[in-house]
C-alpha cells in the first residue's frame, strides 16, 4: 500500500482507514444477507465519505467507496 500521508492530514488518513474498514464490514453483511446491518454500515460509510469530501480530498476512491447506498427492503 502506498503511503499518501504527506498530502493528507492525520485525520484524513484515519477517515480513509475507517472507510476501508466499513467497506469490508459492508461486504460481510452483504454476504450474510444482513440487510439491516448493511444499511446501517452504508449510512456510516456515507457519513465518512461526506466528511472526506468536505475536506476536499480524493481519498474516497482509495477507500473503495462507490457512492451508492442500498435501500432497506
Amino acid at each position: 500500500m502506498t503511503n499518501h500521508s504527506s498530502s493528507l492530514t492525520d485525520t484524513e488518513v484515519e477517515l480513509a482507514s475507517i472507510a476501508r474498514m466499513l467497506s469490508h464490514i459492508r461486504e460481510s453483511a452483504r454476504a450474510l444477507e444482513a440487510q439491516a446491518v448493511e444499511y446501517c454500515i452504508d449510512m456510516a460509510l456515507q457519513a465518512v465519505a461526506n466528511e472526506l469530501r468536505d475536506r476536499g480530498e480524493l481519498v474516497i476512491a482509495a477507500a473503495g467507496f462507490d457512492n451508492r447506498t442500498t435501500l432497506l427492503q
